[in-house]
């Protein structure tokens, strides 16, 4: 049976709950909802004057109190981020200009016209949409970097794009795993005791004193925030219970209204309350910051005491949980979150990377730490086939082959779920940035690709995107961007592709400017921490992020209120960098069959002057012919792997701003995600000397040039497998794709 028939011939089996909740869920199209940017708006208007930690946990509060909410026909649980399913809430505090020329202007495109990705916005929306960028025009996290931001960096990032960091203009950070198990096994009053009394016990001779203050002030009015918003949800179970005429369904509306009256002011009793305690927790994180990548740990290990306990007690059965774990992935697939156009050429397929772990080992035994569970998560992702939770993975070599089994039969569908991380090479990369053993051990995965810890990571995961293939070009170019003109920094040597005289001083150019970029990354990394910590620092983020830590310290997680703070990145053009280079060296200096003007000129025209000796599309052919990485050729491979190890090096010696105020960390940190950034950031790159054309995309992830990997997957496995994976603690991607007339 061929991949393409597979997922259409292999039906899902789905409970009539979960099929009736599935076609009602997925048949709203994608959707803007002013809510919650109107009664923000509404709230900062009249309380500029708060401490801004204080005045967005109010704001917030505001939100949830007044914001539609609803119970979807036959879900178990309560909770939604916007007015409707699959719609996407408006943050006019980052960024109003976009908002305003795309969604007032259609300028490309109205949300609805767009090419991909499209959005309803309805026609009444759209005065309540500009009163709300008219107020914050000036005022927006956007407009404080830009007079923040030096000159240099402010043309790295808009300009030359050899660092983008657009995604932390427009919205939050996210990129966290919350604490859930310490939640739900100690309820949100817990959280406002505690906080209370660090209030009581304030030292006034601190000198940071008022900035406790300030953050137990917001915690406690974060925390009661999301117990009233419970509240709202019992009295609508409660009043939709009594108009209900299915009597099934009226007893599950009261049972609901029950749980929320509740929960998650207590902790949570059993499987389905823990569920819903979740649920609650990650919408508010949702209302409070759009930021991708809120993800939810270690699913299979934090539930599993609880469904050991549903089966004992006989309140909980596989299929029971099986079916509870559906509803819950379909209550998470509701949220959403809308992109500029430009930010969604980067993040096409609006992806909320809402992370979701199984497998791997117990941290404390070292043993696989399977369980029934991961199988039901499985199962979950098979039935439901829905993008949303991103379903991963931990492998190690002990997992049980039954496990992977079942895992591959997952894959099988086509859905991209789950992905798959190596537990032999995560571990020793976090240890390699100070984690303790016990922790490296308990990873979970956060956003796309990136470890950390749930519970004990701050700062983010994801961060600025590093455009290598951009950086390789302007160093042939004596630092001198060809598309623009733009030179912040000149090669060292003060020469170009046709001066050079040794590959090394071609290396040497390379890396002279990269450690520039990477200093501009550093510098537009560390300005929007500095930003959100003096004006939008998240209450909820810390008490749910990290309240094992944030709480006892007085510190929400800007200020340094994790156990563990590293400021990742994603790397980009791996592949081009490492075939450019070589080929260089084989064409220009170890074989000499063309000079380094001829090539650079080659460069220059997009190989396509046919009036030289060779042509352009002759040195094109000896480009594309030069050997390439991905097919385990030694020479080439360690170039990829020196290359690579050279960006996570210099990031790592950078700084970011929780350094030494108590995290474990503090510097930046190399990953190798790239979503689909690889063709917006093809888009501002030339020809390069790996035989690609000018402006067309680069190689994605840590994978080969799509093409040039020729000997097959073992090879191009071989090749991954040679770089220093220990320094990418921020996470590696490969992705190795399969036409499915291939399979059979």
């Amino acid at each position: 049976m061929a991949l393409g028939s597979f997922q259409i011939d292999t039906q899902p089996v789905r409970s009539e709950r979960i099929d009736r909740l599935h076609k009602y869920v997925t048949s709203f199209a994608y959707g803007i909802c002013p809510e919650r940017g109107h009664y923000l708006t509404e709230f900062y208007k009249d309380n500029m004057s708060l401490p801004a930690i204080v005045r967005r946990a109010k704001a917030i509060d505001h939100v949830l109190q007044n914001m539609s909410i609803y119970i979807m026909p036959g879900s178990l649980f309560v909770g939604n981020q916007a007015s409707k399913p699959r719609w996407a809430p408006l943050f006019p505090e980052f960024e109003v200009e976009w908002v305003e020329e795309e969604l007032i202007k259609g300028n490309p495109y109205f949300p609805d016209e767009r090419p991909a990705d499209k959005y309803i916005l309805r026609e009444e929306d759209k005065p309540v949409i500009k009163s709300m960028c008219d107020w914050w025009a000036g005022k927006t996290h956007t407009d404080t970097l830009r007079a923040r931001l030096p000159k240099d960096a402010l043309a790295t990032h808009y300009d030359l794009k050899a660092a983008d960091i657009g995604t932390y203009f427009q919205g939050g950070d996210g990129h966290f795993a919350p604490d859930h198990e310490f939640l739900f096994t100690h309820g949100i009053q817990y959280i406002i005791d505690e906080c209370q009394k660090k209030l009581d016990e304030i030292n006034w001779n601190e000198p940071d004193a008022i900035k406790k203050k300030d953050f137990y002030d917001a915690a406690v009015v974060s925390a009661n925030a999301i117990i009233k918003f419970a509240e709202r949800y019992a009295d609508l179970a409660e009043k939709t219970a009594a108009q209900e005429t299915d009597g099934a369904r009226k007893k599950e509306l009261y049972e609901m209204a029950e749980i929320c009256r509740r929960i998650p002011r207590y902790p949570a009793q059993n499987f389905r309350e823990a569920l819903q305690f979740i649920i609650l927790v990650h919408i508010c994180i949702q209302i409070e910051d759009n930021g991708a990548g809120v993800s939810f740990g270690r699913y299979d290990q934090f539930m599993y005491p609880l469904y050991k306990k549903g089966l004992a007690d006989g309140s909980l059965t596989r299929d029971l949980a099986l079916e509870l774990t559906e509803n819950f992935f379909l209550q998470i697939y509701t949220c959403n979150k809308v992109r500029s156009w430009v930010d969604t050429d980067f993040y096409r397929g609006v992806p909320m990377f809402q992370n979701l772990t199984i497998g791997g080992q117990h941290p404390v035994k070292k043993c696989d730490a399977t369980n029934e569970l991961s199988y039901i998560c499985l199962d979950a992702t098979f039935n439901t086939r829905v993008p949303q939770p991103s379903l991963t993975v931990r492998f190690h070599r002990n997992t049980p082959f039954e496990f992977k089994m079942k895992v591959a039969e997952v894959i099988r569908l086509g859905t991209g779920l789950p992905s798959i991380f190596n537990d032999e090479t995560y571990i020793p990369a976090l240890m390699n940035r100070g984690y303790e053993l016990n922790d490296a051990y308990d990873y979970c995965v956060i956003g796309c690709v990136e470890p950390g810890t749930a519970g004990l990571l701050g700062g983010r995961t994801g961060g600025a995107w590093l455009n290598c293939t951009k950086i390789l070009e302007m160093s042939l170019y004596n630092g001198t961007d060809p598309r623009t003109g733009i030179c912040l920094h000149p090669n060292k040597n003060g020469k170009d592709l046709s001066t050079f005289e040794s590959f090394e001083e071609v290396r040497e150019a390379y890396l002279d400017q990269l450690a520039y970029y990477v200093k501009m990354e550093a510098i537009l990394e560390n300005t929007i921490d500095q930003v959100w910590e003096e004006t939008l620092d998240e209450p909820m983020a810390a008490i749910f992020g990290c309240p094992t830590t944030t709480i006892p310290r007085g510190k929400p997680i800007k200020q340094g209120g994790a156990k563990y703070d590293l400021t990742g990145q994603q790397t980009i053009g791996t592949a081009n960098v490492a075939n450019s280079l070589y080929a260089i060296k084989k064409l220009v200096f170890d074989d000499k069959v063309i000079t380094g003007a001829q090539l650079k000129h080659a460069l220059e025209t997009n190989f396509s002057d046919m009036s030289t000796d060779p042509s352009g599309v002759q040195i094109k052919a000896m480009c594309l012919q030069a050997p390439k990485y991905g097919n385990d050729i030694d020479e080439v491979d360690e170039i990829a792997r020196e290359m690579l190890a050279a960006v996570a090096n210099e990031l790592v010696s950078y700084k970011n701003t929780r350094y030494g105020r108590g995290p474990i960390g503090g510097t930046l940190h190399c990953s190798t995600s790239t979503v689909s950034s690889n063709t917006p950031f093809g888009k501002v790159c030339g020809a390069t000397p790996d035989g690609r054309e000018a402006y067309t995309a680069v190689a994605d992830g840590q994978s080969p040039m799509r093409g040039t990997d020729i000997k097959g997957p073992t090879a191009a496995i071989a090749s991954v497998a040679k770089l220093n994976n220990i320094l990418l603690s921020c996470g590696s991607l490969y992705n190795m794709k399969f036409s499915p007339a291939d399979l059979v």
